[in-house]
């Protein structure tokens, strides 16, 4: 009986890895299909990094997605459309997420933004940019800033990370079998089972983040969760294992007093965190120009407050970053 059961789950392990390797490609073509012309991928310490490149504005805004997000130039696909009215926008996938490779390189602050930095280079976007990063890129945002202050125009953070204590404590050992499971396809059998018995929350807090928005079809939806399947792979479980030693590296720091910066956070994240508020008006240090403000919503609040988030950023970077 035992022999048996290590023979049904070996078949099992075996079908769903099978298929998994079948899907994959398939999947990430069909997102290079949606996502268009306007996608490519930039080489950088031998590796492939994902970007989008729209509109040819004055102000270059680059989108930076939260930890784990599965496909950031879909999730971000509707604000940067918006933003490339006006703006050249260019949406990155750091390594391990979305289309991108992934890399050996340790996920500190200082090398996801010397890879940012080299891939704008290599796509001859000259800074000064403005940098809009969600979640923990807040926190790669606040290394750029304060290390190369003068490839920074403004900072408009979409309830981007700062130094919290909470934040700081160390993360928990993310196990190296969690990449084997990704890897044989386990991460995609337990979307496909989320995605009809809600058995994990992951898809139906993604559905609710979307709220009312309309700007999301079913297609694009379908493919966002999809990139799941992938991200649980070495380069994002480093990242996630490095968290709290790169909300270390930022304790302390604050804006450079001439930089406009603007943080709109979400409700939502200042209820779980009660240091969110504060965590970010601890890094103002020129109110003149260095605001926060809060919004009613979801973590991803990009999601269902698209116009809203673009009109207020739009207005900010025309009263506080003059083009050239």
């Amino acid at each position: 009986m035992f022999a048996g059961l290590v023979l049904a789950i070996v078949v099992a392990v075996t079908v769903s890895a099978g298929f998994h390797w079948w899907r994959t490609p398939r999947d990430k073509q069909a997102i290079e299909q949606f996502i268009g012309a306007e996608h490519r991928y930039v080489e950088v310490d031998g590796h492939r990094m994902s970007v989008r490149v729209q509109g040819s504005g004055p102000r270059t805004i680059v989108l930076l997605p939260g930890l784990g997000t599965p496909e950031p130039i879909i999730g971000f696909a509707p604000l940067a459309e918006r933003l490339a009215e006006q703006n050249t926008v260019v949406t990155v996938e750091p390594f391990g997420l979305g289309l991108s490779d992934g890399t050996d390189t340790p996920r500190t602050s200082e090398a996801i933004v010397d890879e940012i930095r080299s891939a704008l280079t290599t796509l001859d976007l000259d800074g000064p940019y403005v940098l809009m990063p969600h979640s923990i890129s807040g926190l790669y945002a606040m290394w750029w800033t304060t290390h190369h202050p003068n490839e920074v125009a403004a900072v408009v953070g979409l309830d981007d990370e700062r130094y919290t204590s909470g934040g700081a404590q160390d993360s928990p050992d993310w196990p190296k079998w969690m990449a084997a499971v990704n890897a044989v396809g386990g991460t995609r059998d337990l979307i496909a089972l989320d995605n009809s018995t809600d058995y994990l929350g992951l898809v139906a807090d993604y559905r609710e983040s979307l709220g009312d928005a309309a700007e999301y079809t079913p297609e694009q939806q379908e493919l966002y969760l999809r990139a799941y399947s992938w991200v649980l792979n070495p380069t994002v479980l480093d990242e996630m294992a490095r968290n709290a030693e790169n909300v270390r590296a930022a304790e302390g720091f604050m804006f450079p007093t001439t930089l406009p910066a603007l943080s709109i956070l979400a409700v939502s994240s200042l209820e779980l965190e009660p240091e969110w508020e504060s965590a970010h008006r601890a890094a103002i240090s020129n109110p003149a120009i260095q605001q926060v403000a809060i919004m009613d919503s979801h973590h991803y609040l990009f999601h269902a407050h698209t116009a809203a988030i673009a009109e207020s950023t739009q207005q900010f970077l025309e009263e506080q970053v003059p083009t050239r």
